[in-house]
């Protein structure tokens, strides 16, 4: 044999023969379905090979022979180059020898029909199995002679080793997209079985490996299945059993094998498909995590941008709060307070302007009374001669009209410095005024505060545009959109794979049969075929019965029908129908190991991923779900703050018309109190002369007699008063006049100063409500800025922990069961090439099956040997007195 080295499969009798013929077909189909060679003439070519081997009990080799047949099948002439093993060659179909040469067959014949030819030889090539027995009684090791006739408890232990193995480098997916290699020992695949009977007198037989039944003459049948390949099976394997004997003896034992191969085998095949299909879906799963993987690594970069974002919105927030509340809002409070001030003292400016104007209208009217006075002193004076009493009286009037200039100038010289007080309490104010309008004009102020707005608005454009929409695939809601995407995808692919290998395995039920069916139905088969081809089987009885009849007095007739026709046909039978029981224990264990792999791995395998991929959608739904909210609210962050832009825009212009207009006033305002100052002045020295006239007149009063003494010169003196009071009347006019409008314009300062007032007024209150809300949005901007870290660290974690997981399981997955398909695949063509331990004819179907016969000990052979003896002597005596007997005759 060509380094044979496989797995064997057990499989249980058959329990009638048509059972059994069914059985063979379902070995055939395992086998997969080769075509016939096909020769000239339409003539087709089967060649098969069974290797039988006796051991000893303990597993050696005593002899071993290859019994070939060809089987010609057709019409025609056809010539057949067979290699066969020439050493002990015998012809099994008459005493004709064979055309060899350089361990070749060569058939040249006419095929009619079906046409077999076989032959047997000794076999010389290496077998593909090693066997082991060990004996242990009461739990010594003992040789297998020394059962015999004891009594005890008794272990029998089989190792069966496939030593065809051959180093060899296979190549499988790395679950990266590319391949990856390693040396592993590649056997040639066989399976088999190994069956044997305890007889009545082994009691409480027990194994954890084998199939028990009774065999209906008292006696516990044993069956072992055997697959000596991986990865399905082991190239070695060690079962046995243990029983209670008396009397005890060694039973034999029988072990079927045959090479197969796995990817064509009905039996493996389904395997070799489940490590292929793992294999690529441990690449489907490493590859489809790493996308997932970048895409969690956008959103880790996404909310990383975002945090960016958030912090600048925050900084900006602050520097807004600070505008707003330290420094803007509290100088509109000294806007107010100065403009309340402002028109405080314009109120005063106004009321003292009235009074001025009351002053300046006495003093009008005193002048006016002074100058008719003088009108008429200077007539007097004229009149001189008129007399005293008029000079007298004229003295008394000018006395009277002098009292009054004094109260007048008195009274013109306090509403002036009322005025004066008034004009310098506006300037206070409108300093105060222009003071807090120019601060907040500044750029520490509204500016500044405008322009943290501005960089808020810009940070919540950027994020917005990091943040995308879901038609957007390379942004935050477009990954997460494409994740909810591809694990829904994911969780539908998953859910048919569960279900598919579900049905695949079934319940056995009609319903859904399955794999569990199917396996029942081949137990059932070849529980009744192993019942035929054992030892003492119906076919061992069948050959006893014609061995038997040889015996009888039809001699001749019988040994050569017997011989010639039937005992030929009964063995060929056996040796196929022993080849079907290995291929039907092949199947059953097949599908065994395909339902524990289902059962145990791809089944609970594809459950947990399923769940996995379920589980993930949801959290990307969730993911998605929180990115279009935190849109929304910026959305409206961005509106409010384009609107707060709008109004700061507005404000920082009108303050800053405002602290122009304020700044003129205050200029206005102190060209005023200057001018008050002035007339303040005036109104003094007016009131000190108005006083030094009081006295003079009533010097006038008292000095009449020496007035009308000093007629010539009163009468130049009243001719000068004349011209002194027309100017003072005409003063006290343009002072009257003055005043009034001093009043008008102080009246009109107050209702401007009581606009400003209401204004400052509701600037400040604006100011602290934007303060208030600077407040509330940097307090919710901090907020947002500390939970985004989560959200990055939440995308890293699961990158690292989650995806780097799930990414190695995936490769994991694809480099075993890769690894699986790659040497299961490398054994088939290894059974392709060397199944056969010689070959078949160029262009024949070639089977190869082996038979290992363990020979048994029941202390029949001494026994036997004793009667041997025994039937010597008697034999010589018998011919001692025949030779008497014809001596004497």
């Amino acid at each position: 044999m060509n380094n044979l080295k496989s797995g064997a499969i057990f499989v249980r009798p058959a329990r009638v023969a048509g059972v059994a013929l069914s059985g063979l077909g379902l070995v055939a189909l395992s086998l997969g379905s080769p075509a016939y060679a096909a020769a000239e003439n339409d003539v087709e070519v089967v060649n098969t090979e069974t290797v039988q081997v006796y051991m000893d009990a303990e597993g050696k080799v005593d002899s071993r022979r290859v019994y070939e047949q060809l089987t010609l099948i057709g019409e025609g002439s056809v010539e057949v180059v067979n290699p066969i093993e020439e050493t002990g060659l015998r012809n099994l179909d008459g005493f004709t020898g064979f055309d060899v040469a350089n361990g070749a067959q060569t058939v040249s014949t006419n095929v009619d029909g079906v046409e077999r030819l076989r032959s047997v030889s000794d076999f010389g090539g290496e077998l593909p199995l090693d066997v082991k027995v060990e004996y242990l009684l009461d739990g010594k090791a003992v040789e297998p002679g020394d059962v015999v006739g004891e009594s005890g408890e008794l272990e029998v232990r089989y190792t069966v080793v496939n030593v065809t193995g051959v180093e060899q480098t296979v190549s499988f997916p790395d679950g990266k997209g590319g391949l990856t290699s390693e040396t592993v020992e590649v056997p040639i695949p066989i399976v088999g079985s190994l069956t044997t009977v305890a007889p009545p007198n082994f009691s409480n037989v027990q194994s954890q490996q084998a199939n028990l039944a009774g065999d209906g003459k008292g006696g516990t049948k044993l069956s072992f299945t055997m697959t000596l390949f991986p990865p399905i099976g082991s190239p070695s394997m060690e079962f046995g059993y243990t029983a209670t004997i008396t009397d005890g003896v060694v039973p034999g034992s029988s072990i079927s094998a045959l090479p197969v191969n796995p990817l064509e085998s009905v039996s493996f095949r389904s395997a070799g498909k489940s490590y292929e299909s793992g294999s690529a879906t441990g690449l489907q799963l490493a590859m489809g995590a790493n996308t997932i993987d970048e895409n969690l690594l956008k959103l880790r970069d996404g909310s990383a941008d975002l945090l960016a974002g958030l912090i600048k919105l925050s900084d900006g927030a602050d520097e807004l709060n600070a505008g707003l509340a330290g420094e803007a809002a509290p100088g509109a409070r000294r806007l107010a307070d100065g403009t309340g001030e402002l028109r405080a003292g314009l109120h005063r400016l106004e009321d003292g302007a009235g009074q001025l104007r009351d002053g300046a209208g006495d003093l009008a009217a005193g002048a006016g009374e002074l100058n008719a006075g003088a009108n008429k002193l200077s007539a007097g004076a004229r009149k001189v001669d008129g007399g005293a009493d008029k000079v007298a009286t004229g003295a008394g009037k000018l006395d009277d009209g002098a009292t009054k200039l004094s109260e007048g100038a008195k009274t013109l010289a306090k509403g002036t410095g009322d005025a004066l007080t008034g004009s310098e309490t506006l300037e206070e104010g409108l300093k105060l005024i222009s003071g807090g309008l120019g601060q907040l004009a500044d750029v520490e102020g509204l500016p500044k505060a405008l322009q943290g707005a501005k960089s808020l608005k810009a940070g919540v454009d950027e994020i917005l545009v990091k943040v995308g929409t879901t038609d957007q695939p390379t942004t935050l809601l477009g990954g997460l959109q494409s994740l909810e995407t591809g694990l829904a995808a994911a969780q539908g692919g998953s859910a048919q794979l569960l279900a598919g290998l579900q049905q695949l395995r079934g319940d056995g039920s009609p319903a859904t049969p399955g794999l569990v069916g199917a396996k029942g139905g081949v137990d059932q088969v070849q529980t009744g075929l192993n019942d035929a081809v054992k030892l003492g089987g119906s076919l061992d009885q069948l050959i006893a019965g014609l061995n038997f009849l040889k015996t009888t007095d039809c001699l001749e007739v019988c040994d050569a029908v017997i011989d010639t026709q039937i005992l030929p046909g009964v063995q060929d039978s056996k040796v196929k129908l022993t080849a079907a029981n290995g291929g039907l224990l092949q199947v059953s264990a097949g599908l065994g190991n395909a339902i524990t792999g289902l059962n145990t791995q791809l089944i609970p395998g594809m459950q947990q991923l399923s769940t996995g991929i379920t589980d993930a959608k949801n959290g990307a739904t969730t993911l998605k779900n929180g990115g279009v909210a935190l849109r929304a609210g910026l959305v409206q962050v961005q509106g409010g703050l384009a609107s707060l832009q709008v109004g700061l825009t507005s404000a920082v212009t009108g303050i800053t018309q405002l602290s122009s207009g304020a700044g003129s006033a205050y200029t206005g305002s102190s060209a005023l109190a200057d001018g008050l100052a002035k007339i303040d002045g005036g109104a003094d020295a007016l009131s000190a002369g108005a006083g030094e006239l009081n006295a003079g007149t009533g010097q006038l009063a008292e000095g009449a007699d020496t007035l009308a003494k000093g007629t010539g010169q009163l009468a130049d003196g009243a001719g000068a008063l004349q011209d002194g009071t027309g100017k003072l009347g005409a003063g006290a006019k343009k002072l009257s006049a003055g005043t009034v409008e001093l009043a008008d314009g102080a009246g009109t300062a107050s209702q401007g100063s009581a606009k400003i007032a209401d204004g400052a007024g509701e600037l400040a209150d604006g100011l602290g409500a934007a303060a208030d809300g600077s407040g509330l949005l940097a307090e919710g901007l901090d907020k947002a800025a500390a939970g985004a870290p989560q959200i990055v660290d939440g995308a890293g974690r699961l990158s690292d922990e989650g995806m780097s997981m799930l990414i190695s399981a995936g490769e994991d997955t694809a480099q075993e069961y890769g690894k699986l398909y790659a040497v299961m695949k490398a054994g088939a063509a290894r059974a392709d090439v060397q199944k056969m331990a010689y070959g078949a004819p160029e262009g024949a179907q070639g089977l190869t099956a082996y038979s290992f016969e363990l020979v048994g000990d029941d202390g029949e052979s001494g026994r036997n040997a004793t009667r041997g003896l025994t039937a010597l002597v008697l034999l010589g005596a018998g011919l001692a007195a025949l030779g008497l007997r014809r001596r004497f005759a």
